[in-house]
């Protein structure tokens, strides 16, 4: 008698079972995946419970600036001895000195009677106009031009989305007029958020390298070809590639999509390192922007020598620049205001005599303003604050036209995600210049770009505080074959 095989005969399965199964084990994989992602966030700081909780030992800016570190791969700076974790790691930069001639506009100004000090010791007045005043150091009390609607409106946003740490700088361009000046930061650390270099300047330093193209006899429709870098820039994104750079946009749309290959390029071919620095430093980069105390200079290190890869990065926004809110909003005002920077004020009148007229410079030809001018629209009307600046029902502030510009960027050891907007309205008579920046965790409910709309909307023309664009959680995962320590965006 042969042998018989006792156990059970095998099931064959079909193509269509086989494929079911490997969809369950796949689900559950990404089930498990996500689980995973999800714990792991949890351990890390809680920024959007409801209510929020507060996460133990999280810090948010001290008055020590960020380090300006390398943009992709760096590790980040952590806080010596017993000191609780800081948002900013405590690196000081060091710039090389301006020279004499592009200084002396700044460091002659004639100093003003008070400064970021006065606004600091401000109390609102009421009535039926209410405003801040304060007290000078010799007893007289100054009205001050903060508009006290309009502060109340921006420290309410922040104080309810509660965002790691936010400000907002508003200018009346005309007059160089201070109208808002918000420091938030969720574990109540906020002095010196709007005044500092505190915060990478990010895609916002396309302002500056698009006024040097400007300026070097780059048209703003002129286009460029390119491929790659939505998650970095490497050498070879930098040649001309006929066969794969079929995208192309012109300078205009460049910024507007903030397309960093095409900056990068643009750099590369026009200008040098020398050339840009120039061109920050007319800006006010390394220069004071207010003769007063309080105020520190942004710091921007552009590559100078040989290092093409580290220029073209510096020019596309992941370059060792420092902004403070404070910077970023005076230069959205000298655009505004035709290239002439007009020195901010907080006094409005002393002891009811109203002030001279603040000193003012020019820092940018009046053709190259207003074509800065003309391709900040694109941003929010086709470019990357286009869906911050549009509702259900249209347009956020009806008919009237915005010119700005968004910058973000993320550091991974810590997260925190940095984002921008710079810009002013009416952006053909404008009235008013922001620049705001908002700090996230990878779970987030407010960027920049929103705040800067609310603000712009509340001073001209009033009414509720819209509705954000639906948060989000900050993805920043690990591509192959890219570093994950910074990442620049838009």
């Amino acid at each position: 008698m042969g042998l018989v095989n006792s156990s059970p005969p095998q099931k064959s399965f079909g193509p269509a079972v086989r494929r079911r199964r490997y969809f369950a084990w796949a689900l559950i994989a990404a089930v498990a995946l996500l689980a995973g992602f999800q714990a792991r966030a949890l351990v890390g700081p809680r920024e959007v419970d409801d209510p929020p909780k507060e996460a133990e030992g999280e810090s948010v800016p001290t008055p020590d600036a960020v380090a300006a570190r390398a943009d992709l791969g760096d590790d980040a700076a952590e806080a010596d001895g017993e000191e609780e974790p800081t948002l900013f790691a405590e690196k000081h930069v060091e710039v090389e000195a301006v020279p004499a001639a592009a200084a002396n506009a700044a460091a002659n100004k004639p100093m003003t009677p008070a400064g970021v000090e006065l606004w600091r010791n401000a109390t609102l007045v009421g009535g039926a106009k209410p405003y801040y005043a304060a007290r000078l150091a010799d007893g007289r009390k100054a009205r001050l031009t903060v508009d006290p609607k309009l502060q109340r409106t921006l420290e309410a946003l922040l104080k309810s989305y509660k965002p790691m740490a936010g400000s907002v700088v508003a200018i009346d361009p005309r007059t160089g007029q201070l109208l808002a000046m918000v420091e938030y930061a969720k574990d109540g650390k906020s002095a010196g958020l709007a005044t500092r270099p505190l915060y990478p300047a990010a895609s916002v330093f396309k302002i500056i390298t698009g006024a040097a193209l400007l300026e070097r006899g780059v048209s703003p429709s002129d286009e460029t070809c390119y491929h790659g870098g939505v998650h970095g820039l490497v050498s070879k994104l930098l040649k001309d590639s006929p066969r794969v750079d079929r995208r192309c946009l012109s300078l205009s749309m460049a910024l507007a999509k903030s397309a960093n290959v095409v900056f990068a390029k643009l750099a590369v071919r026009h200008l040098d390192g020398q050339l840009l620095r120039e061109q920050a430093e007319k800006l006010l980069f390394n220069r004071p922007i207010w003769s007063q105390a309080g105020v520190e200079q942004s710091t921007a290190q552009i590559p100078q020598g040989g290092d093409q890869l580290e220029f073209a990065k510096s020019a596309a926004g992941f370059g060792h620049v420092r902004l403070s809110p404070m910077h970023a909003a005076v230069i959205a005002a000298s655009v505004a205001n035709g290239g002439v920077e007009v020195e901010p004020t907080l006094l409005r009148d002393i002891e009811g005599v109203d002030q001279p007229a603040q000193p003012s410079q020019r820092l940018l030809k009046a053709e190259t303003a207003a074509r800065l001018r003309d391709m900040m629209k694109l941003t929010v009307s086709e470019g990357t604050a286009r869906s911050s600046f549009r509702e259900r029902r249209g347009w956020a502030l009806g008919d009237i036209e915005v010119s700005g510009k968004t910058g973000s960027l993320a550091d991974r050891k810590p997260f925190r995600d940095y984002s921008w907007f710079v810009g002013f309205a009416p952006a053909d008579n404008p009235q008013i210049a922001v620049a705001a920046v908002v700090v996230n965790s990878q779970l987030w409910r407010i960027k920049a770009p929103f705040v800067a709309r609310e603000a712009l909307r509340a001073y001209l023309i009033g009414g509720s505080v819209g509705t954000p664009p639906q948060a989000k959680v900050a993805s920043h995962r690990r591509r192959r074959g890219t570093k994950t320590r910074r990442h620049a965006q838009r």
